[in-house]
C-alpha cells in the first residue's frame, strides 16, 4: 500500500508530517497506525479535540490534518478556520465516523470529505492528494502572508480560537490576563471585527503572499 518517498510530491522531500483528530480512540490510533506504515510519512501526531489540534499545529506546523468532524455539527467552517489560523498552509482532510454526517453541512467549507465507511487505502491516498494539492506553493517558497499580527498576537489568536478563557490563554502563554485582554483588542483592531469568531474567520482569508511580519 505505500507509496515510495520521492513519488509524493515536488516541493517535499519526500517525507510529511500527519496530524490525526479524533475523539474516539480505536479510530484515531488506528489511522494513526496505518499512516505510520507509509514510507512517505515522517510523523503522526494525534489528538484527541480541537483546542489539543490547534496547539499542536501552531507549534509543529503540520502538512496535513485528518480531522473527523462526526460530532462538529453546524460548526464544521469554525473547526477549519480555527486549525487554519495558526498555520494558513495546511492541508485538511474532513472525515467522520458516522453515516448521519451532512453533506450540506460542508457546503460551504474549502476542504475534502471522506464519508462513512471509505476503506482505509482510500483515506491514505487521501492524505497523499492533500500533499500533492499543497506542493506548488511549497515548491515556489511563496512567503506564509503579509501578516497584520505579531507572532504573539498570533499565538493568543490561535488559543482564542480554541474557546479558551483570557485566564486560560494567560497561564499557557505565561502571561497576565490583562496583557491577553490587550492582545485580543489588538488583534480585533487590526482585523476590523468585534470578536473572536469573527478574527478567526477574517484571520483565515487574509491573502496569502509577502513576508510575514516579524
Amino acid at each position: 500500500m505505500g507509496t515510495e518517498p520521492e513519488a509524493v510530491a515536488p516541493g517535499f522531500d519526500g517525507r510529511v508530517d500527519v496530524l490525526v483528530v479524533d475523539e474516539h480512540d480505536p479510530s484515531r490510533l488506528g489511522l494513526a497506525l496505518l499512516l505510520r506504515r507509509q514510507p512517505w510519512v515522517r510523523r503522526c501526531a494525534l489528538a484527541t479535540d480541537q483546542r489539543e489540534a490547534a496547539e499542536l499545529v501552531r507549534r509543529d506546523r503540520p502538512d496535513v490534518a485528518v480531522v473527523d468532524i462526526s460530532n462538529a455539527g453546524p460548526f464544521v467552517g469554525l473547526v477549519v478556520e480555527t486549525l487554519r489560523a495558526p498555520h494558513p498552509g495546511l492541508r485538511l482532510l474532513l472525515t467522520a465516523r458516522c453515516a448521519t454526517v451532512s453533506c450540506a453541512l460542508l457546503r460551504h467549507v474549502d476542504a475534502p470529505f471522506l464519508p462513512y465507511g471509505t476503506p482505509g487505502r482510500e483515506l491514505v491516498e487521501g492524505v497523499l492528494a492533500a500533499v500533492r494539492e499543497a506542493a506548488p506553493a511549497a515548491a515556489s517558497g511563496q512567503p506564509v502572508a503579509d501578516d497584520p499580527l505579531t507572532p504573539r498576537e498570533r499565538d493568543v489568536l490561535t488559543l482564542l480560537a480554541t474557546g479558551a478563557t483570557n485566564r486560560e490563554i494567560a497561564a499557557q502563554l505565561h502571561l497576565g490576563p490583562d496583557s491577553i485582554k490587550k492582545h485580543a483588542s489588538a488583534i480585533y483592531r487590526k482585523l476590523g471585527v468585534r470578536n473572536r469568531t469573527e478574527a478567526v474567520q477574517r484571520y483565515a482569508q487574509l491573502p496569502r503572499s509577502g513576508t510575514p511580519r516579524a
